[in-house]
């Protein structure tokens, strides 16, 4: 026998987990036993729609993933595995499978949707449970459990199921055209409609949440005061937030997709405003940040982080408040043993002024880069674009020269090094601890290096190889800007390196040990990126081949017993 295209084997022991996944892949598919179904209650449209592609979808990603683990044989295995499920017969394999999700006040109340080819055929396959099934009508089937009876409605090619028979009077979405959109890009996915809550309800989950939030923002016992500040000006940020959210959100979408063709697999999150509104607005100027550290993007290095970033008016607020927090702080602590804390022209004064300013234009523009040739040695360099340089370069050198003789710090060294007219400050703190795995990435006790230019506060953590790879970013970072484009935020983690940076001695066995095995061959990068679209911007998370190869030999040994 074969199924799309894999030679079914005979399974004569089937492991608590391989029958996990054949018991999981038939929920998914008949969905008539979810104790979460209930009557649909006459809603206009889903709120929410949690749905797969199709189950055909589901297990190419299995066989993507055993093939990038070099075990192809384990998806024959589970194709075999089917056979305890009588192969789900009456399933149509190839069309989306899902539920649907309405909301009546505050209950909420779901529908699912089950491709159907041949329902006789289907209810056997639902019979391997303890259950018995009952014909109705030509359209109308129960499935009765030892706790409750499921009601089943055929419309068109699907089964719609429900535990309340009520769920599913009237017509229901046709799921070929509601999931369309979803299948087309996602093998698994869930979309919010936003837009489909009425201004009432809204405004009540808003309430509720913000009762729920502000209780949470009470000053606990014994909590410092600038903590406690802290942490509610974050809290109000997303208190903020989430008001925006409700009163002009859109849609919100989460989808997760394994391509077979590239061998990667993605994880998106992508949330759209209300065309026209303020929330549109906001996410449209995302486009519009240019950075002024396009030229140094790397993502070849082991670490590679950039922003460049609108922000938005409750995060604008946020930081603010925590800036003035962080200065108050730094000031009573200072006034202990320095009697100029109290002036207005205090270098840390400066500091925050610098700060503040860059937050009231509300451009977030920064890099931070592992820099070097694998095994190393590597540096940390990276730039944060501020307002008035002038301001920020006395500031730097005032509170550097106030550094000195620290316990903090073994050495401090202002102007150690000149480029092209920018000065660049040392610091090396006092060594703690062993710091092998440091002193291996870096090459050496590593140091910090601190310069600003007309426009960026500059810094390098390393040993002999920092400066130098920071006068190169300062050279590269200067010269016009070969790539016009402009990715709001984007990191860019290539693991193999970072198996290399620490004791290759160690970590040989147990999950490290497959970890280094499947980063050493290649294809081994995390990236995480927000990109813009009309009226909004999708995170996504994209997982190149070592991680398919990771989760593939995983669960190959699981399914062989937990060898080594």
């Amino acid at each position: 026998m074969k199924w799309f295209g894999l030679r079914t084997v005979s399974v004569t022991s089937v492991s608590r987990f391989q029958r996990g996944i054949v018991c999981a892949g038939v929920v998914i598919a008949s969905l008539v036993f979810s104790p979460f179904v209930h009557a649909q209650g006459g809603a206009k449209g889903p709120l929410v729609i949690i749905n797969a592609a199709s189950f055909e979808r589901l297990m190419s990603q299995a066989v993507t993933t055993f093939e990038a683990a070099g075990r192809p044989e384990l998806a024959e295995t589970l194709g075999g595995g089917l056979a305890r499920v009588n192969d789900l017969k009456g399933l149509t394999r190839n069309q989306s499978v899902g539920v649907m999700i309405y909301l009546n006040g505050l209950s909420p109340s779901v529908v699912a949707y089950v491709p159907v080819k041949n329902i006789g055929d289907l209810l056997k396959t639902v019979e391997l449970a303890p259950v018995t099934t009952k014909k109705i009508s030509e359209t109308q089937y129960e499935i009765m459990g030892q706790r409750q009876t499921i009601y089943v409605r055929l419309q068109g090619d699907y089964a719609f199921v429900s535990n309340e028979s009520a769920a599913l009077d009237g017509e229901i979405p046709d799921p070929v055209q509601v999931t369309r959109r979803l299948s087309a890009q996602y093998d698994l996915s869930a979309a919010i409609n936003l837009k489909g809550l009425d201004p009432n309800t809204r405004s009540l989950f808003y309430n509720i949440f913000k009762a729920q939030a502000e209780n949470g923002l009470q000053r606990r016992d014994n909590e410092p005061e600038a903590a406690y500040e802290l942490r509610r000006a974050e809290g109000e940020r997303t208190l903020a937030t989430v008001e925006i959210l409700l009163n002009q959100g859109d849609e919100i979408l989460v989808g997760w997709t394994v391509s077979q063709a590239e061998k990667v697999a993605a994880l998106e999150i992508v949330t759209t405003a209300t065309p026209g509104s303020e929330y549109a607005s906001y996410f449209n100027e995302l486009k519009g940040a240019r950075s002024r550290f396009s030229n140094l993007l790397n993502t070849q290095s082991p670490l590679s982080v950039s922003m460049s970033w609108k922000l938005d008016k409750p995060s604008r607020k946020s930081l603010r408040k925590m800036l003035a927090v962080a200065q108050k702080e730094m000031l009573g602590n200072l006034a202990k043993e320095d009697d100029t804390a109290a002036d207005q022209d205090h270098p840390i004064r400066q500091l925050v002024q610098v700060l503040d300013a860059t937050f009231v234009e509300g451009h977030a523009d920064l890099i931070a880069q592992m820099v070097g040739t694998p095994p190393g040695p590597y540096s940390l360099v990276g730039g944060i674009k501020m307002n008035d340089s002038g301001t920020l370069t006395k500031a730097l050198e005032d509170i550097l020269g106030r550094l000195k003789g620290r316990p903090q710090f073994s050495d401090v060294r202002l102007n150690a090094s000149t480029h092209k007219g920018i000065n660049i400050h040392r610091l090396e703190p006092a060594q703690t601890g062993s710091g092998e795995n440091r002193e291996r990435m870096f090459g050496g006790k590593p140091a910090i290096y601190l310069a600003v230019d007309d426009q960026v506060l500059w810094f390098a953590v390393g040993a002999d190889n920092a400066p130098v790879e920071l006068k190169r970013a300062i050279d590269r970072a200067a010269e016009p800007a070969k790539d016009g484009t402009t990715i709001p935020f984007q990191m860019v983690m290539n693991f193999a390196s970072w198996t290399d940076i620490f004791d290759p001695e160690q970590r040989t066995t147990g999950f490290a040990g497959l970890a280094r095995k499947s980063f050493s061959k290649g294809g081994d990068s995390l990236r995480v990126e927000v990109l813009p679209v009309t009226d909004g911007a999708r995170f996504r998370i994209q997982f190149d081949e070592a991680f398919l190869r990771l989760a593939g030999s995983a669960i190959a040994r699981q399914m062989d017993g937990g060898s080594n």
